[in-house]
């Protein structure tokens, strides 16, 4: 080879990378390859102290009917309030609603707004909630608190309801009812049948029609 052909070799070979400059580019992708790793980890440490569900608790599903259907008779039905003893009888003749919730679900804690300006736009429909978990919401796998009244009354305060929440400790109205995910939230008319029953958050429009058949 000639040395004419040596030094064009050598001029046509690419440069070698400088180490201490970095490719914006290549310094995007692994920025954003750091984040989503961060972001795995941090949701992988967020389940792992999560509040299980107790319709989803193998030694709570098992206790638990399905969800009463809409069309069917309401079952009966008794809250001892702090103020007062609620039942079937006293709430005869009038449209309901139902909701049975945990102070530990955020689908629960989104749905205090929603039921807040439906009780609004319908005064004649009374709304009741009653838990159906006995865990507290700062409860963890490793320490299961159980729910208490004073939860109860903290939930109402944070959230701003302004209707009657119960705290059910045995469960009962749960187990009588029906439950397959938090929030589950029946609708009843005011001749006992259930006009909707459905579980998780739901939107106001829906549950407004539900309201009106059920003649709020």
């Amino acid at each position: 080879m000639s040395a004419r052909s040596e030094r064009h070799r050598k001029k046509v070979q690419p440069p070698a990378p400088d180490p201490k400059k970095i490719n914006p580019r290549t310094l995007s992708s692994a920025i954003l390859a750091v984040v989503v790793v961060a972001g795995i980890i941090a949701y992988a440490w967020w389940h792992r102290n999560a509040v299980p569900g107790a319709a989803v608790a193998p030694e709570v599903q098992a206790t638990f009917p399905p969800v009463a259907a809409a069309g069917s008779k309401a079952p009966p039905l008794t809250l001892k309030a702090p103020l007062d003893t609620i039942t079937s009888s006293s709430l005869a003749g009038k449209p309901y609603l139902l909701e049975i919730f945990a102070t530990w679900c955020p689908h629960c804690q989104r749905m205090t707004s929603v039921l807040r300006s439906l009780h609004a736009k319908f005064p004649s429909l009374t709304i009741l909630s009653v838990t159906g978990s006995p865990y507290a919401k700062d409860s963890t796998p490793d320490n299961m608190l159980p729910e208490s009244q004073q939860d109860v009354d903290a939930f109402d305060r944070e959230f701003n309801i302004t209707w009657p929440t119960i705290f059910d400790p045995n469960l009962t109205v749960a187990r009588t009812w029906g439950l397959n995910g938090f929030p589950t939230i029946y609708i009843v008319n005011g001749k006992g049948t259930i006009v909707y029953s459905d579980s998780g958050e739901v939107k106001e429009g829906v549950l407004a029609a539900a309201a009106r058949k059920a003649g709020a």
